[in-house]
């Protein structure tokens, strides 16, 4: 983990150290090797975590990484609190998913991955 991830295993957990004004920010990602979109979408369902305008991607989007890093960063605010199953939602490899996480980071951004064995409390 980064020092710009928290983990979280409890519904209450996700609310620590928000600050005032700020959103919480639910992503799903579909990539191999992470569970279904819907899965995902579920668990930060049961949590209380919003999806806002939640589509399902399109696989076939001619649109780079970078591209849809760019669209991310463009919707989030400093302090805005960003909740993801894993941290492989933030990059294709370990090299990205570092990168992005950092940037996020240095943006204000606060990053909270649901624990492995986390249950709704």
């Amino acid at each position: 983990m980064s020092e710009h991830i928290e983990e979280v295993t409890t519904k209450d957990e996700i609310w620590r150290a928000r600050p005032v004004n700020s959103r919480l920010v639910g992503i799903v990602v579909a990539r191999d090797g992470m569970p279904s979109i819907v899965e995902q979408r579920r668990r930060l369902t049961a949590f209380g975590v919003p999806i806002a305008g939640f589509r399902h991607p399109a696989p076939n989007v001619a649109e780079s990484w970078e591209e849809r890093l760019d669209r991310l960063f463009g919707r989030l605010d400093r302090g805005d609190v960003v909740v993801v199953t894993s941290a492989h939602v933030f990059g294709r490899d370990a090299a990205e998913e570092v990168s992005t996480i950092a940037e996020l980071g240095l943006r204000g951004i606060i990053i909270k991955v649901l624990g492995h064995d986390s249950a709704v409390r």
